[in-house]
């Protein structure tokens, strides 16, 4: 394997487009004017999907991803399956699923390795949510961004999505590490579909 360490993480830049719901997402580089990848996502009743081009929305197809049934409850007791990507350069699809006993917002999917790898969330409750510092004798109010961590098996950090608070532009920034570069495309595309409510 190649060393990764004198490498600098990829950062990535997430705007919403169209909609202050951002239904259409516009992913540039590190430079912010570059885009890398579009995204439309589309709500049914029963679940949602989107689609992930490279470029802009003319681009090449990289990722169909559809959610689990997020419906009304029937019989009292839903399934809440898996969502499922369909990325172009693997040849199977790839799950993305909560474990049983997790209840922490944590889901695997495995790499095109065959590693299993996991977005968990780190947002912080409100009494850690905002930070008031005060500077040059006036008050400046400090607004934490939540986040959400990708990590191996071995806890190693392989990206990270932090959620921008303040802006109706832009949803956030992902850093992915050198590690994790060879499969940026569905790092982009799993830590969209975290990104996306279900509700």
């Amino acid at each position: 394997m190649l060393s990764t360490s004198n490498e600098r993480p990829t950062t990535l830049h997430i705007y919403n487009f169209g909609s202050v719901f951002g239904n259409r997402k516009i992913i540039k580089g590190e430079d912010k004017i570059t885009t890398l990848y579009f995204m439309q996502n589309t709500r049914g009743s029963m679940h949602w999907t989107f689609n992930l081009h490279a470029d802009g929305p003319d681009g090449p197809l990289l990722c169909r991803a559809q959610s689990s049934y997020n419906g009304p409850p029937m019989l009292d007791e839903v399934n809440h399956g898996p969502t499922i990507l369909s990325m172009t350069a693997i040849r199977r699809p790839v799950k993305m699923e909560r474990k049983r006993g997790t209840f922490n917002g944590t889901v695997f999917f495995e790499g095109p390795d065959h590693k299993e790898y996991r977005w968990q969330t780190t947002a912080r409750l409100f009494s850690a949510a905002m930070e008031v510092r005060a500077r040059a004798g006036r008050m400046w109010q400090h607004l934490s961004r939540s986040s959400c961590q990708c990590l191996d098996a071995e806890d190693a950090l392989i990206a990270t999505y932090r959620v921008t608070s303040m802006s109706v532009t832009k949803d956030g920034v992902l850093v992915v590490q050198p590690s994790g570069k060879f499969m940026l495309d569905l790092l982009v595309a799993t830590s969209l579909a975290m990104r996306t409510p279900n509700n």
